[in-house]
């Protein structure tokens, strides 16, 4: 019995022996067999290979990429209100070079009713007199400053046969306070309710302007508009007005007026 287990013991030593040390050590494990001549390698999985990489834009170290630009702003819908009958008859008449305007942009305590743009004025003898940067306005102001042109104003000034080719207008339809001082009320500018008047153009070359010593615009101009309009300032009402006519259809008590001027 003895000798048999002496046996056993040393078969159990030779087969410990015989394995390879390579298999014994977990820390050297079988290589992969050699890639084939001629096989690329597989490329990166994922969001961001290589070929991803080389398609983003280059730039300088601690240099920010540029920015997209921003979308263009929608162009704003221009809206040109409708008019009542009557101020559609005048635009039509055949009296008028004048046409509807837009809406102009919204202001707090601004607006403007019917605003139309006037730039002629036809006679009844069919000459036509331009209207200068006359800009937008009221149509009921237009249509009164249109007959007021054909009846007293070229009545006073077509004298010693001078003829009217140009009137020569300042501002009409302005958000501003009066006299553009702040906290002054709203002007009739801001209504589109009121017209500047500058001076008239002869056929000719020659003038007459509001304030001008050498060639100024009669008085009796002046007295007609204030049977016309319920506010006429002129030269010498309070130092705004001193090289034009401002006339305008304010809201007042029937037959009321406000005219201030002091010929030069």
């Amino acid at each position: 019995m003895r000798g048999s287990r002496i046996v056993i013991a040393g078969i159990f030593i030779l087969e410990a022996t015989a394995l390879p040390a390579q298999a014994a050590s977990p820390l050297n494990p079988p290589l992969p067999p050699a890639r084939p001549a001629g096989i690329d390698p597989p490329k990166a999985q994922g969001k961001y290979h290589a070929e991803d990489q080389a398609s983003e834009p280059a730039r300088e170290p601690g240099k920010a990429l540029p920015k997209e630009a921003a979308p263009a702003p929608e162009p704003q819908e221009v809206v040109t209100p409708s008019v009542s009958s009557a101020c559609s008859g005048f635009l039509t008449s055949g009296q008028v070079e004048a046409k509807r305007a837009p809406t102009p942009p919204p202001r707090p305590g601004c607006g403007i009713d019917e605003p139309v743009t006037l730039s002629a004025i036809i006679r009844p003898d069919g000459r036509k007199i331009s209207v200068a940067a006359s800009g937008v306005m009221r149509c009921a102001l237009a249509k009164e400053f249109a007959t007021w042109a054909v009846g007293d104003f070229s009545a006073i000034l077509e004298t010693g046969g001078r003829k009217i080719d140009t009137i020569v207008t300042g501002s009409s339809y302005q958000c501003r306070p009066r006299n553009r001082v702040a906290g002054a009320k709203l002007s009739e500018h801001g209504k589109g309710n009121a017209l500047d008047i500058r001076g008239v153009k002869f056929s000719g070359g020659a003038h007459a302007l509001v304030g001008d010593k050498a060639s100024p615009i009669p008085e009796a101009l002046f007295t007609s508009a204030c049977k016309t309009f319920a506010t006429v300032l002129g030269p010498g009402s309070d130092g705004y007005h001193e090289d034009h006519m401002h006339i305008d259809l304010a809201a007042r008590r029937p037959g009321s007026h406000y005219c201030r001027w002091r010929m030069p």
